[in-house]
């Protein structure tokens, strides 16, 4: 005899809780945008989705998110968190090694209370410490952390054919890709007086997502920067997306490198003004190897804006590609983007942005709603399905 609706529903309802450990904005960021997407997504299913921020503000209390002061207090809230029966999606990259242990406790102390551990890695198939080289400590590292989730997500193939190489089961590798048709709905917004005269004094401006780290080359940048303004004075550079800590020294960086003329310096934004200059711009330069499928490139071709970037083997078509530490080819295409714009947008593919929040989402229920869990995590809570039908 089929088991009564309201009962299934009662489980449910039990089961659905999930801790989302990752980055709240601000500052806005793709894994910021992809966060707020599925959090959004599932509470409109009927989850109860707490956040815990690990973003630069995550020791600023707000009702929005489960603030964190130290390690301590990070341990402390995911075991409490999944003692109350919450799944844990954690994200990883492989430029971090503190965010390698940080998301490694999540998943431990989740399984260890026979709740599901998944696990987003989010970043490319070419990161400092990821895929492993044959260092058997650190290849062990990455095997152990990908073994203990329950699942694995990723932006691409290449990505997926990375993680595969750490003896992962197949099936527990989805790749879908973090970028979705929510990055690109905005409302265009007024620009900071300093952008819009910026914008005013110069004939043309790039545009370019820049942190002061290694993997944004910011010397390689100056130098294709300098070399450019050499034939072409009246064009500019917007350096967008760096922290409220790496904005001092990167001005001072740009003053020795003499780029202050050249230059308009501005941190993290609001996604409607950063989508908003985008547009306005003559192209996105996008420097980092390792970022990936990264949002902020298909936000840009969906808009169609041109886009020059490294080629990291994960582009998407319509992407102006030239070698990492190339800077002749660079150059070339951004002279392309002051003179021939109209033609790189013109064979830039018509690309619609998916919902992949909602593929997402659709996922994390099966997993986590589903038969293999659905008793192992009423027994870890101390409540049977006969309990949870008699309390209805």
């Amino acid at each position: 005899m089929p088991e009564p609706t309201y009962a299934r529903q009662t489980e449910d309802e039990h089961l659905k809780r999930i801790l989302q450990i990752g980055n709240w904005p601000p500052p806005v960021c793709g894994w910021s945008m992809s966060l707020v997407g599925l959090r959004r997504e599932l509470e409109s299913r009927g989850w109860d989705c707490q956040v815990m921020n690990l973003n630069e503000n995550r020791k600023v209390r707000s009702p929005d998110y489960i603030d964190v002061q130290n390690g301590w207090d990070y341990l402390l809230k995911i075991l409490r968190m999944s003692r109350r029966g919450y799944a844990v999606h954690v994200r990883v990259n492989g430029e971090s090694r503190k965010g390698y242990f940080l998301a490694l406790a999540a998943l431990l102390t989740s399984r260890l209370h026979r709740q599901p551990a998944l696990l987003s890695y989010c970043g490319g198939h070419q990161q400092s410490y990821f895929p492993a080289p044959k260092r058997p400590l650190r290849r062990f590292a990455f095997a152990l952390l990908f073994r203990v989730a329950t699942r694995i997500y990723c932006n691409s193939d290449a990505v997926r054919a990375a993680i595969l190489t750490a003896g992962v089961n197949p099936g527990r590798v989805v790749p879908i890709p973090h970028f979705s048709s929510h990055y690109v709905h905005f409302a265009p917004a007024v620009f900071p007086v300093v952008v819009e005269e910026f914008f005013q004094s110069h004939d043309g401006v790039f545009f370019v997502f820049l942190r002061f780290r290694k993997e944004y080359m910011p010397a390689f940048l100056a130098t294709v920067m300098r070399r450019f303004r050499a034939d072409f004075p009246r064009i500019g550079f917007l350096l967008v997306g760096a922290s409220e800590r790496e904005l001092q020294p990167l001005r001072a960086f740009l003053r020795t490198e003499k780029l202050e003329e050249a230059t308009c310096l501005i941190g993290s934004v609001p996604h409607d003004l950063f989508l908003t200059m985008m547009q306005r711009s003559l192209a996105c330069i996008r420097v980092p190897l390792t970022d990936g499928v990264c949002s902020s490139v298909l936000e840009s071709v969906v808009l169609k804006i041109p886009v020059l970037a490294t080629d990291n083997g994960t582009r998407p078509a319509g992407t102006e590609l030239w070698k990492a530490g190339d800077a002749d080819g660079l150059l070339h295409l951004m002279a392309k983007a002051v003179t021939q714009r109209d033609a790189l947008i013109a064979r830039m593919p018509a690309i619609i942005a998916e919902n992949n929040v909602a593929r997402l989402a659709d996922d994390i229920e099966q997993v986590c709603l589903g038969s293999e869990y659905r008793s192992e995590a009423f027994a870890a809570s101390g409540v049977s399905s006969s309990d949870a039908r008699a309390n209805d």
